[in-house]
């Protein structure tokens, strides 16, 4: 296999194209936690980008029976990639993400073993049990906290309000995702969990900047329901780019510069699925 085709089956492995929001998950929980340091803010970044790929090659390590079945294009059921190359590296980017955050700081390893713990356990249960979407919004709301406590202030009562938004749009996603296999039918009831993160904004503080930060969410939100209705995967990977805008509504920005890199996140995020697949 040349080293271009080797190099996309990992990218697809890792659905490299939802990293733009494991960034912003950084960004926006690191500065609900007071900001830090650019350095530590790249750090954080990185760290969320080792143990989200890590879970990602885990995630298809763990799924190759349900693959071969349902889903054939997989870089492991095609023979891109073996079995065994696919756990080792999700078991050395684990290692890094835990020794990066330990550089970081201490408490940013607390919550970094955590979130390896619990995403270990959302890969190898999954398939299981019906309430693996709450697992996996755990990990986002763990990746939050995570990087708010290596922000100066630490872990804020705003940065937890909306880490527990961001797990709730996650679990809206996460049932709506399960349309895409024939095996899973869920009721449409969990979609309202997708508006959690205005109602968090609301509650905080009702201002027009708030406002201003919410609508796009709430137009994107529409839209990919929308979408999902005649192509449930597409209506899926247009939600995870809104991940990004569940965050601007988090940070709320008074600065242009904010919303520079927030709406260069969101932009990434759709043209990164162009060429590699969201879900």
């Amino acid at each position: 296999m040349s080293k271009p085709g080797k190099l996309r089956a990992w990218l697809v492995l890792a659905r490299a194209s939802n990293l733009p929001t494991v960034w912003s998950n950084c960004v926006a929980g690191c500065w609900l936690g007071g900001w830090n340091s650019l350095a530590t803010v790249f750090l954080i970044c990185l760290t969320g980008s080792l143990f989200y790929t890590g879970g990602m090659f885990l995630n298809d390590f763990c799924d190759v029976g349900f693959d071969r079945e349902y889903k054939h294009e997989r870089p492991i059921v095609t023979g891109q990639l073996t079995r065994q190359q696919v756990g080792l590296a999700a078991l050395v980017l684990f290692i890094a993400g835990l020794l990066l955050a330990l550089e970081i700081a201490p408490n940013v390893l607390v919550f970094g073993v955590i979130l390896v713990i619990v995403i270990t356990a959302y890969d190898f249960l999954h398939k299981r049990i019906a309430w693996a979407p709450l697992l996996m919004a755990t990990c986002r709301f763990l990746l939050y906290l995570m990087a708010a406590v290596a922000g100066v202030l630490g872990l804020t009562t705003r940065a937890f309000g909306f880490a527990i938004g961001l797990a709730l749009y996650v679990v809206g996603l996460s049932y709506l995702a399960r349309g895409e296999s024939r095996v899973a039918h869920t009721s449409t009831v969990w979609l309202a969990f997708l508006f959690a993160p205005i109602l968090v904004a609301l509650v905080f503080h009702v201002s027009w900047i708030s406002l201003a930060c919410a609508l796009p969410l709430l137009f994107w939100i529409c839209r990919a329901l929308a979408v999902a209705k005649e192509n449930v995967g597409r209506g899926v990977a247009a939600l995870l780019a809104g991940i990004v805008l569940v965050d601007l509504l988090a940070v709320s920005p008074i600065s242009l510069l904010l919303w520079i890199v927030f709406a260069g996140l969101f932009g990434a995020a759709l043209l990164f699925q162009r060429y590699v697949p969201a879900t």
